[in-house]
């Protein structure tokens, strides 16, 4: 009977710590940023193509002035689809 009752004791403080842990991990994210402004935006229509996997991303929209940097994807650079 005492293993018994030890038994679950131990289970219920592992479930207490996983969500423990859990909350601790949510609280620490960091917040997302924030909406980019879109009236500093340019229409673009640009496609790019990630050179270690073949996924391909089409850009709609830029910010002024600038070239467009490439997105990355499987840590490298994609590549611009002509």
């Amino acid at each position: 009977m005492l293993a018994l009752k030890v038994a679950v004791a131990v289970v219920a403080a592992a479930v207490l710590w996983m969500v423990a842990v859990r909350l601790v991990r949510f609280l620490l994210q960091a917040p997302p940023p924030p909406e980019p402004d879109l009236s500093a935006l340019r229409p673009v229509d640009l496609t790019y193509e990630c050179v270690v996997c073949g996924a391909r991303v089409t850009m709609t929209a830029a910010p002024d002035g600038t070239d467009p940097e490439p997105p990355r994807h499987c840590r490298e650079d994609m590549q611009l689809v002509e």
